[in-house]
């Protein structure tokens, strides 16, 4: 057994000769890294008339060692970018271009932009641009919403327009953005003027007609004036256009069938959007091995139907129609299409 004191001494020798070592081993190199860094992430415009584009040059600076990459930029809703340097240099500055056009906004906004980069400590960063939408237009009431059937009677939203600093004001030109939509413009009769307006108003008749196509409406009714801060006011519309009859699902589809040794049946639904209650008369199948029938789950207004495929179709694709006819004169027949694979 060793003394105690040259066991001491030994241990004492191996801490000085690993803490040599680790003295005289290299320091490790930090990689090269980007970094981005923007002065002013925030701009904000002031007081901006409606209508008129915000433009900003967001400066990006790379204080780090590497070559800062864009990556990407992504404007929020209203707001344009126009360009942007993809790669800046250590040392060197770049920018993001951005445009935001104020025609469809009003009071205080604040819109951002997401700038993606190969910084490792920030990847993502923010620009913001700030302003406050002064109208020089009024529209009463600033938006056209509608909620229509197909072939019914024409469904008519009036606008009412003046301009809040100009006694004056005139509307030259009304652009609707669909066919089926048909706006009429004339100045204000004296029964129809706003009451908190001044000057001269004017009138806007926007009728949506029998032919409207089915769907949804999300567009601008386009407005020319001759005011000089606001040459143009646009009026959204919204809605949607619904069918006189509609079916759910709109395609009667067996699918993939796997030896149809006993009839397979599918229900749908058939909808009456109308005013008048209808019946069902009869649904005639243009296809072997295919019938339908219908039943009233709500009087007049709302349909079971019952698509059976049997084995009397046959093996392979299947591909026919079911007319439902109605008794509704605007929409006699519904053409349903019913799809199979056999085999």
């Amino acid at each position: 057994m060793q003394p105690r004191s040259f066991a001491k001494l030994t241990l004492g020798l191996a801490l000085v000769a690993a803490t040599a070592a680790f003295a005289q081993a290299p320091a490790t190199t930090p990689a090269a890294a980007p970094q981005v860094v923007v002065a002013e992430p925030v701009h904000d415009a002031g007081s901006v008339s409606k209508g008129e584009k915000v433009t900003v040059d967001f400066v990006l600076e790379n204080r780090g060692s590497a070559e800062l990459e864009v990556t990407d930029v992504r404007p929020a809703c209203g707001c344009t970018v126009a360009s942007f340097d993809r790669k800046i240099a250590p040392g060197g500055k770049g920018k993001v271009h951005a445009v935001l056009d104020t025609v469809d906004f009003q009071g205080a906004i604040a819109k951002t932009v997401t700038v993606l980069t190969n910084d490792p400590a920030n990847p993502k960063l923010t620009l913001t641009i700030k302003a406050k939408i002064e109208p020089h237009v009024a529209v009463f009431p600033g938006y056209a919403r509608y909620v229509y059937v197909q072939t019914l009677e024409p469904g008519t939203l009036v606008q009412t327009l003046w301009a809040l600093d100009q006694q004056d004001f005139r509307v030259l030109e009304v652009q609707s953005p669909y066919p089926f939509i048909h706006a009429t413009l004339r100045e204000a009769a004296e029964d129809e003027r706003h009451a908190d307006g001044i000057g001269r108003q004017w009138r806007i008749e926007m009728s949506i007609q029998p032919d409207a196509t089915v769907g949804p409406l999300r567009e601008f009714l386009v407005v020319k004036t001759n005011h000089p801060k606001q040459k143009e006011v646009r009026i959204p519309i919204s809605g949607f256009v619904r069918p006189l009859l509609h079916v759910t699902p709109q395609v009667a589809d067996f699918g993939a069938v796997d030896g149809l040794s006993e009839p397979r049946e599918i229900e749908l639904t058939l909808v009456n959007f109308g005013n008048d209650t209808i019946t069902i008369e009869g649904i005639d199948s243009d296809r072997k091995g295919v019938a339908a029938k219908a039943m009233a789950t709500e009087l007049g207004r709302r349909f079971k139907i019952l698509v059976t495929l049997s084995p009397e179709a046959g093996k392979g694709h299947l591909a026919g129609t079911l007319k439902i006819k109605t008794s509704n004169p605007k929409m006699p027949v519904v053409e349903l299409p019913v799809k199979a694979a056999v085999s």
